[in-house]
């Protein structure tokens, strides 16, 4: 409590990909396996995320041993205009079991803290001046899912949860909760029957408030986003290109920015995989080439639809939005837990050690230490 190297196909499909803009999965229906609430390999809950307002935001994991319960969860917002991080956990909830932020909107955010220990439901927290101060919302029962994207706000203050049962839609504050789906329901309709669905990853909002679901595919060449439309579930996702097509592809993340989606999707499996960025404009999607990504550390989302996907504790790469390429960064500070993306290409990396948290700015000449904020971590109180 709180006071390998890509296969060939994949390696070559950077050019069919950027160029790739139909929607739609598209691929024939089939029988599925079992189908699980949520991927066998969650995308890492350490990020952050950033607004075209400039309010940045950041995820990351502090203290000591999580099999010792000795791990604490930590948020900082960077509010706008500012060029400090501050820390803004919520206080009187415990965050062994980490945290999963929706942003509402420039300097509002809801945070729901994920089961541990005890704890079998998921408080949710609001704060609408870049975590000055909380209220109280939620709670979500079961709790939320372990993925980065289980939690998403709306127009109205509506809401989504990814928990361990399924997809819930939340009125305002999470006064109540109503069942949206289930990954077994979605896998019952045409369009998951397409895709093969093995387990929901994410949860966003689309355009005019439409419900988003994310989901694995049992079916190789199926990118599985889908939109809750007349009643049912259609498919909205990227096509994805031929040389693509024999590859299982898993949403990471899917993240509303400004009036379009942000998705980032696994491809292929085991020291091939690769990651490939998605951009939904309102009418089309636009994909990157694939970054080989044998591992994912963290992932970062940031203003214009940036994004950065860090490999391990030295390599991280950006793409600053829709038609750019790769960039690979300098070898990381030590420590650094994720990359936090601002206006302009800005790029820091948010170092995170015991009770120290530190950001690295990036320079022509390297990387340059901006600021260090001690955290207060309450050793041997989740024992």
């Amino acid at each position: 409590m709180r006071p390998g190297r890509l296969p060939t196909a994949l390696a070559a499909a950077g050019a069919l990909l950027i160029a790739a803009a139909l929607a739609g999965c598209g691929a024939a229906p089939a029988a599925g396996p079992p189908v699980r609430a949520v991927p066998a390999a969650p995308p890492p809950l350490q990020t952050s995320f950033a607004d075209g307002t400039g309010t940045g935001w950041a995820v990351v994991e502090m203290g000591g041993s999580a099999a010792r319960e000795e791990n604490f969860w930590e948020m900082f917002a960077r509010p706008p205009g500012s060029a400090a991080w501050r820390l803004v956990t919520p206080a009187g909830v415990a965050d062994n079991g980490g945290l999963v932020a929706a942003p509402a909107g420039g300097a509002s955010l809801l945070t729901g803290f994920l089961p541990s220990q005890d704890l079998r439901f998921s408080p949710l927290a609001a704060t609408s001046d870049s975590g000055a101060n909380w209220s109280t919302a939620g709670p979500v029962n079961p709790g939320l899912a372990n993925v980065p994207d289980a939690l998403a706000a709306g127009p109205g203050g509506s809401l989504i949860a990814l928990t361990g049962g399924g997809a819930e839609l939340g009125q305002p504050g999470g006064a109540a909760w109503t069942r949206l789906s289930t990954a077994r329901a979605l896998a019952a309709t045409p369009a998951g029957r397409a895709c093969r669905v093995t387990g929901l990853t994410a949860v966003a909002f689309g355009r005019s408030g439409t419900p988003m679901l994310a989901a694995g595919c049992g079916h190789p060449g199926v990118a599985g986003i889908f939109a809750r439309s007349g009643g049912t579930w259609r498919a909205a996702g990227p096509a994805v290109p031929a040389a693509l097509a024999r590859e299982d592809i898993e949403v990471l993340r899917l993240a509303t920015v400004g009036t379009g989606l942000v998705a980032l999707l696994r491809a292929g499996t085991g020291p091939g995989t690769g990651t490939v960025a998605a951009w939904y404009d309102g009418s089309r999607w636009t994909l990157s080439a694939p970054l080989h990504t044998p591992a994912t550390r963290s992932t970062a989302i940031g203003p214009g639809g940036s994004v950065a996907v860090m490999l391990n504790a030295a390599h991280a790469a950006t793409l600053a939005g829709p038609g750019a390429s790769w960039h690979a960064l300098p070898a990381l500070p030590a420590w650094t837990a994720t990359l936090a993306l601002g206006p302009g290409g800005q790029v820091d990396a948010i170092a995170a050690h015991a009770s120290t948290f530190t950001d690295w700015r990036l320079a022509p000449a390297g990387w340059s230490q901006q600021q260090t904020i001690r955290v207060t971590i309450p050793y041997g109180s989740s024992g």
